[in-house]
């Protein structure tokens, strides 16, 4: 299939159309229009809507941020927070018939962030909602379909003046990952963090038995921390009227979380995050948790769970009480209560390779954080600044833990102390 494609500017400033590939036969099949969101026409009664929502729920890896009231209802916050820059929606059709959305939301990214040395600048792009494409499932494993959306939305984004398309998390064994890997040459690719270890737990038939995995010494001392810590108290979250409460909780946790000092503020409690947890809870998919110490919030989970996979959203606790282990302390209460009720098939911990996830899965596969760029020459010159950034940092890395001081420096920093987990 040539999936070489052009962008062509539609009648309407807010559309754009993508040509179709040739097929083998030469005929060309495939359209594919980007329109702004916030000139669609998002009502439940509209086609567009119907039909994007027909697809979501045919779609059994579907993400929860593909679905179409939870965009509808960002729209408004994404164009107050990016005024100059509106999101698209990206609908590709065969035959008239809609097979495949990406949702391109716009997004900045410091080059610090991607681990740039010298002096920061802020990078305009997108991020494709979700991690991937809404895919019918017949065409889903056809990579050539893929290398064709993903090259029109490199080439959109060129036309836009755009840096990137990020995919902030990125599987390993997808018909994505394989797909942006052979079509690499055809566009510039750039992972800061590179494919990193991913834990999971596949609970098994009976849920009990996933403790059988641990050492009988194991299991002693979760009991035994779960005994000093017994005057702590886990809340579930997962309706609408707990989400202020909670996010207002999270935030005043967050202030002062490791995460936050690393990294900047995790949980923002501002209106985008509202909306997020809102829908979720609204959905029936919200499963977040606080843990309390004397009524005091000190350590939260961000979590969600939709066909049988409970996904890690984010995760923070109060270093003031590092010492009593609030974190896995927390861990080993949601770990309880998944067994207990509604329990789900997988936990995705999410991205990051902390010890403490690869201590409780029962899976390891990876992940990474992915850039994808038009093969310009200015990216051509940022990529290669990038990447000898990175070379450098990973090298200071690697003599940081060849001298032990990395493992320390990164203790006392995520706890207060040595040795703390």
């Amino acid at each position: 299939m040539n999936t070489k494609s052009t962008i062509q500017q539609h009648e309407n400033l807010d559309s754009w159309i993508a040509e179709s590939p040739e097929t083998a036969t030469g005929q060309n099949d495939m359209q594919i229009v980007f329109s702004a969101l916030h000139s669609l026409a998002l009502q439940p009664v509209s086609e567009t809507y119907q039909s994007w929502l027909k697809l979501f729920e045919a779609d059994t890896n579907a993400d929860l941020h593909q679905h179409p009231d939870h965009v509808s209802r960002l729209v408004p916050i994404y164009h107050e927070m990016y005024p100059q820059h509106s999101g698209y929606l990206m609908q590709c059709r065969k035959e008239g018939a809609l097979v495949a959305i990406g949702i391109l939301s716009p997004k900045y990214i410091n080059t610090k962030t991607l681990k740039g040395i010298g002096p920061a600048r802020t990078l305009p792009g997108y991020f494709l909602c979700g991690n991937r494409f809404l895919i019918q499932q017949e065409i889903g494993q056809d990579e050539s379909i893929l290398s064709h959306l993903l090259e029109s939305a490199l080439t959109f984004c060129q036309k836009k003046n755009a840096a990137f398309l990020l995919i902030e998390d990125l599987l390993v064994n997808t018909s994505l990952n394989h797909s942006i890997q052979d079509a690499s040459n055809r566009f510039l690719t750039y992972s800061h963090t590179g494919f990193q270890s991913r834990s999971l737990i596949h609970f098994p038939d009976n849920p009990e038995d996933y403790w059988n995995q641990f050492r009988s010494k194991s299991r002693r001392k979760h009991r035994k921390l779960l005994r000093q810590n017994s005057e702590m108290r886990m809340v579930r979250i997962t309706q609408p009227d707990q989400v202020v409460g909670f996010l207002e909780a999270a935030h005043q946790i967050s202030l002062n979380s490791w995460q936050t000092q690393r990294l900047g503020l995790r949980i923002k409690n501002d209106e985008k995050e509202l909306e997020e947890l809102t829908f979720l809870a609204l959905q029936g998919w919200l499963r977040s948790y606080l843990l309390m110490k004397d009524d005091q919030p000190i350590a939260f989970k961000v979590g969600s769970q939709h066909r049988g996979v409970y996904c890690d959203l984010e995760f923070g606790f109060n270093l003031n009480f590092a010492s009593v282990s609030p974190g896995e302390t927390l861990l080993l209460l949601i770990l309880e209560d998944l067994i207990q009720h509604d329990t789900p098939q997988i936990y995705d911990f999410g991205e990051g390779d902390a010890e403490y996830k690869q201590r409780y899965s029962s899976q390891l596969t990876q992940s990474c954080a992915m850039l994808l760029l038009p093969s310009t020459i200015r990216n051509k010159l940022r990529l290669h600044y990038l990447k000898t950034s990175r070379f450098i940092d990973d090298l200071v890395r690697k003599c940081l833990k060849a001298s032990g001081v990395y493992t320390a420096l990164r203790q006392i920093v995520r706890y207060g102390k040595l040795g703390s987990r």
